[in-house]
């Protein structure tokens, strides 16, 4: 279980870096380098700015972030102020942005990095009023909160996941023991830090000493040879990308892969490249990695987490690195049983050393009085040399219920007869898609099942 009550207050690791490499680079994109002794000394100036703007300890404060040196000054002067950071995707409309806000009474808002802070007009609560007086927080709390990420779960409906600062530390500790982290590394950020995966990438270069390396992308093999990245992180399709480009790929000593499984396919392709991939199995309310699996390794629990597989096969996970709960309406509510264990809703599978998710209770569903996993004809359709992507949603059948619908991104055109005629060589007949649609690009380049699902019964209706 966690015991981050027991754990004493925790140093700020920017502060930490500063001083123990601080000519070492912490930033650096293709036209600037920044120092950790220079990110030291512009985060503070920068908390200075927000607490005379009237932000306190313990307010929330909303950040539209960006990848840039501004957003990350920004994200990382907020939790110097001792406020409750939360990263907002930039693109999310100012009136739905707006009412998310109200809703979760938030105080504040940074429209852009390196702006004034706007109140919201919602009531301040300090949620650690001991700090409330204090000056900016060169040692954290283990028992406050200190910043909160959007997740939807299963309901579609916004939610904040809210994390102690202990919680990025101990995530960052763990990794650390799989993946270490030294001055001289350069780790892209190539994922956005309103994601716990991009956030979790910043403390992890904090507490090595790396540097973030900016306004790149992940599959771009031209930038990551031009900036010498030697870690990334990114998902099955970026990995994908990268492999199709006709440049010298990098040299890197660490590709690790989150997101959803990664084809079997893929991992060997990107082997015989000379890329070294890491997969692993995370999530924003364990604060980004639970398991790790090395190349040619077994897959490993990471240090200050449990995990664990009820008769359901349900994933269940706690630790140090556990969040606090769910922020509601401006209320924390926790979301453990009794035990102290967070019920995921994923599956999962270990066999000989290998870590599966199988699929989420949540996708399943029942067609004709079977149960059905879509997950499981996922896997199989990607085994399909000419597919590259494949999401699986239930569409709603006079006769059966429901009946499955593939959306399939393909390297080609696809015979439908003989696609389903290979499916019926590998699934039950009833796990065969009865319609194979064209797969919308997602700007996260994660597919949204819900959309899916409401895309796939429009069109049938069109067709009756």
């Amino acid at each position: 279980m966690s015991h981050i009550s027991s754990h004493p207050d925790l140093p700020c690791l920017l502060h930490q870096a500063s001083g123990q490499h601080p000519q070492a680079p912490a930033i650096l994109t293709p036209g600037m380098r920044v120092t950790f002794a220079e990110l030291e000394t512009q985060v503070s100036r920068r908390a200075d700015i927000l607490r005379l703007a009237g932000i306190r300890p313990g307010d929330w404060v909303a950040l539209r972030t960006r990848s840039s040196l501004p957003g990350i000054i920004d994200l990382l002067a907020i939790m110097r102020s001792g406020a409750c950071l939360l990263p907002v995707n930039p693109a999310l409309p100012m009136g739905t942005l707006t009412h998310i806000l109200e809703h979760q009474g938030i105080g504040w808002l940074l429209q852009e990095p390196g702006q004034h802070p706007c109140p919201t007009g919602q009531p301040r609560v300090h949620t650690d009023p001991d700090r409330a007086d204090h000056g900016t927080c060169l040692q954290f709390p283990a028992h406050a909160p200190c910043s909160g990420i959007f997740t939807s779960g299963s309901t579609g409906q916004p939610r904040i996941a809210v994390h102690r600062y202990p919680n990025h530390v101990y995530s960052a500790a763990g990794s650390a023991t799989q993946i270490p982290l030294v001055p001289g590394h350069r780790y892209l950020l190539s994922l956005p830090t309103y994601h716990i995966g991009g956030l979790a990438i910043v403390f992890r270069c904090l507490m090595g000493g790396a540097a973030l390396v900016l306004d790149g992308r992940a599959e771009d093999a031209g930038f990551l040879l031009h900036m010498a990245v030697t870690h990334v992180s990114m998902v099955e399709t970026q990995l994908y990308r990268l492999l199709q480009q006709s440049a010298p790929l990098p040299r890197l000593e660490c590709l690790l892969l989150g997101g959803g499984p990664v084809r079997e396919t893929l991992l060997a392709t990107a082997a015989e490249h000379g890329l070294p991939c890491w997969t692993s199995y995370g999530l924003t309310e364990m604060t980004a990695q639970v398991i790790t699996q090395p190349p040619q390794a077994a897959a490993r629990i990471l240090p200050h987490r449990e995990c664990h597989l009820n008769h359901d096969q349900e994933i269940l996970v706690r630790g140090d690195t556990l969040f606090m709960g769910y922020r509601q309406g401006g209320h924390l509510v926790p979301a453990t049983d009794a035990d102290g264990w967070f019920h995921t809703r994923d599956l999962g599978r270990w066999d000989r050393g290998q870590f599966t998710v199988t699929g989420r209770l949540d996708n399943q569903f029942i067609s004709g009085g079977e149960n059905i996993q879509p997950e499981i004809i996922e896997q199989h359709l990607h085994d399909h040399p000419d597919i590259v992507q494949a999401v699986v949603v239930p569409r709603q059948d006079p006769e059966f219920g429901q009946r499955p619908v593939a959306f399939i991104q393909s390297t080609g055109p696809l015979n439908t007869k003989a696609l389903q005629g290979w499916l019926r060589e590998r699934l039950n007949p009833f796990m065969v898609p009865v319609a194979f649609l064209p797969l919308p690009p997602s700007a996260d380049l994660k597919a949204r099942r819900r959309d899916l699902i409401r895309l796939a019964n429009a069109q049938h209706q069109r067709t009756l």
